[in-house]
């Protein structure tokens, strides 16, 4: 019975561990379609406003793959994948976060937030 339950623990354990390879993933930058934005990581509220149609890039911290559920809103405009870029140590190689870049339309004003496997990760950022 013993073995029964450690079994059974090891196998939850390890199911709920898939989602741990994600150890952070928070709002970068929001930017114009001519490519003039802004930095939102340590702000609260955006200084321009970004109505119609915007850019945003995010960065996730671990590891990133193509079956990772992202979703990046800004109040009802959800974000279109647009690319990513890896962010690697530059004396290892070592590739530790990823920087994705969305696409978002009819975007009018609300909050930024980053989802990945429907978890919200940031939210902070309100988009004029």
């Amino acid at each position: 019975m013993k073995k029964a339950i450690f079994i059974l623990t090891f196998f939850i354990s390890n199911i709920f561990a898939i989602d741990s390879n994600i150890q952070k993933a928070f709002a970068v930058g929001i930017f114009h379609e001519n490519e003039t934005g802004e930095n939102v990581q340590h702000v609260t509220s955006t200084t321009q406003d970004y109505n119609g149609t915007c850019y945003s890039k995010i960065v996730i911290l671990g590891n990133y793959n193509k079956n990772t559920n992202v979703e990046v809103r800004i109040g009802d405009s959800i974000g279109i994948y647009q690319s990513y870029i890896p962010i690697s140590n530059k004396i290892t190689k070592k590739i530790f976060a990823y920087e994705l870049t969305f696409k978002h339309q009819n975007v009018t004003q609300g909050y930024f937030e980053v989802k990945v496997n429907n978890k919200l990760y940031d939210s902070k950022v309100f988009v004029k």
